[in-house]
């Protein structure tokens, strides 16, 4: 413990006082190499949940590897319970990175169904038929029905449609009900 209080404190030794609480709970829950099980494991017969094992156990500290020594193993658990913040900042950024890779991805397998821009008068539309959605036997009808040519865009996003025909509708319809004809 006390090697693995020094390698923390990275030469300012006056800081042991505040790594004291992470190294001693660091110790209660690595595995010990004389039991193979943790101090924890051994006391309560279950292997310990940190709040780290749930929400940020891949993005928080890197430098495990395999051959650690004991004091190597337990500065990087401390530094984990610590939560430093350049250690929140590292995760957040490859989260940031993540969820922007994601959301490009989202948005090139669904390009086809996300509109930016609202229809304009004259596009042609079909309607999604919600009615159906909630009957048993649903599988056997349209989902959409139409096409539809667009009249107008409402105040409140809703659109007013016509028949091919130029029959106008008098009732409107949400916009997440049409997709392009």
């Amino acid at each position: 413990i006390r090697e693995a209080i020094v390698k923390e404190c990275r030469g300012d030794i006056d800081q042991w006082p505040s790594k004291l609480p992470h190294a001693l709970f660091a110790d209660k829950v690595t595995v010990s190499q004389v039991t193979g099980f943790s101090p924890f494991f051994l006391i309560h017969g279950v292997h310990p949940v940190l709040p780290f094992d749930l929400t940020e156990a891949t993005f928080l500290v890197e430098g495990f590897r395999s051959g650690m020594s004991a004091s190597s193993l337990l500065a990087l658990r401390m530094r984990q319970i610590e939560k430093r913040p350049q250690d929140i900042k590292n995760a957040a950024a490859k989260l940031k990175k993540y969820r922007l890779g994601s959301k490009a991805q989202f948005e090139k397998r669904f390009k086809h169904a996300l509109r930016t821009e609202p229809f304009k008068p004259g596009d042609y539309v079909l309607v999604r038929n919600s009615l159906v959605e909630r009957e048993l036997n649903r599988k056997t009808k349209p989902r959409y029905i139409g096409p539809y040519q667009v009249v107008r865009r409402t105040r409140n996003g809703a659109y007013i449609l016509q028949e091919l025909t130029g029959v106008i509708s008098r009732s409107t319809v949400a916009a997440f009900r049409l997709i392009p004809y």
